[in-house]
């Protein structure tokens, strides 16, 4: 059998509980798996800018699987992104908000959307 691709999850996996690992060794393994031509994935809840930080160095030559599955990006190449449609994101919205969270963003492709109203909620005004 062989190894055609390693993916990692990051918090508490890949990364230590100060949010680090080891690069050196990282580096040394990573030349290790191109040289094999095996892929190397980071699969993660978090966004794909805060993931592609962790690896300055090397990201052009990882995938990342980011947003819970919802942006896939291959380097610096877009390979999937989920959309959701104007209405959708409205009557979600409209129900978060009846929950009155403390904060809420909201994470899209580019960036990320703070609420005006749970801002306020929370410096009390």
């Amino acid at each position: 059998m062989t190894i055609k691709m390693i993916a990692v999850d990051m918090d508490g996996t890949f990364l230590n509980s100060e949010k680090k690992y080891n690069v050196a060794r990282f580096n040394t393994l990573f030349s290790r798996l191109k040289e094999k031509d095996i892929k190397f994935v980071v699969a993660s809840g978090n966004q794909y800018f805060q993931l592609r930080s962790f690896f300055p160095d090397t990201y052009q030559d990882i995938t990342f699987v980011a947003e819970n599955g919802a942006n896939i990006v291959m380097g610096d190449t877009p390979f999937y992104n989920a959309e959701l449609d104007d209405d959708t994101i409205q009557q979600t919205l409209t129900i978060v908000e009846e929950l009155e969270p403390t904060n809420l963003i909201v994470c899209g492709k580019n960036s990320a959307y703070i609420s005006e109203q749970t801002s306020r909620r929370r410096m009390g005004n």
